[in-house]
């Protein structure tokens, strides 16, 4: 079983807070496992969280964790396909790295056209992915992710920089035939805003000039 830590190490990990863990908004009858907060318009879909059923479960067990200390979490197609295409390509290779086909974690969003800001690192950067493999069920490897700290800190939004990544997408893809037989993606990340140009972040958070 193989885990692969973020390049940006964790410094602190911040107590929980107090508030309920964020709840996927999704239309009646998607899911029995999700609950839709009546008081939101359903932006989402299940398949906006992962392109297969092991990818959603991973996605709402991140998601709907007690530990999560983001309190919006919205599944994006963009990160779903991206999540989905890393995995089957660290498949294809018997590899878990984040640079399984030559590109780092940032420059593989960035190539798909999901903006992230400026001062997230370029071509060999990764603020936004985790990857694992050598895990047969989503409960087992989010186990596995939250005994890491670094995972645990960029996945349940422990520092303040990580905390304003409020998009989520997972990938999953089985291969008997290759070493760790399956492979599992998750990226969470935040967009570009206009504001982005005038800050400059570190792993423990975000200062204006």
């Amino acid at each position: 079983m193989m885990l692969v830590l973020l390049s940006a190490s964790a410094l602190a990990a911040p107590a929980p807070t107090d508030t309920s863990p964020p709840q996927l908004h999704l239309p009646a009858g998607a899911t029995d496992n999700v609950k839709s907060n009546p008081d939101t318009i359903p932006t989402n879909t299940i398949t906006d969280c992962g392109l297969n059923e092991a990818a959603q479960q991973l996605a709402l067990l991140i998601i709907q964790d007690p530990l999560q200390q983001r309190t919006r979490l919205s599944c994006h197609p963009l990160l779903a396909e991206a999540a989905a295409e890393k995995a089957k390509t660290m498949a294809q290779k018997g590899i878990v790295n984040h640079y399984v086909g030559g590109l780092g974690a940032n420059q593989r969003l960035r190539m798909i056209g999901y903006q992230l800001p400026p001062f997230y690192s370029g071509a060999i950067g990764n603020q936004v992915e985790a990857v694992a493999g050598g895990y047969s069920t989503a409960e087992e490897v989010w186990a596995a992710f939250k005994a890491s700290n670094g995972h645990r800190s960029h996945l349940l939004g422990e520092l303040p920089f990580y905390r304003q990544q409020l998009h989520i997408g997972v990938g999953f893809h089985y291969k008997w035939s290759s070493p760790h037989v399956e492979y599992w993606t998750v990226y969470i990340a935040r967009e570009a805003v206009a504001e982005d140009i005038d800050v400059t972040c570190y792993d423990i958070g975000c200062i204006p000039p």
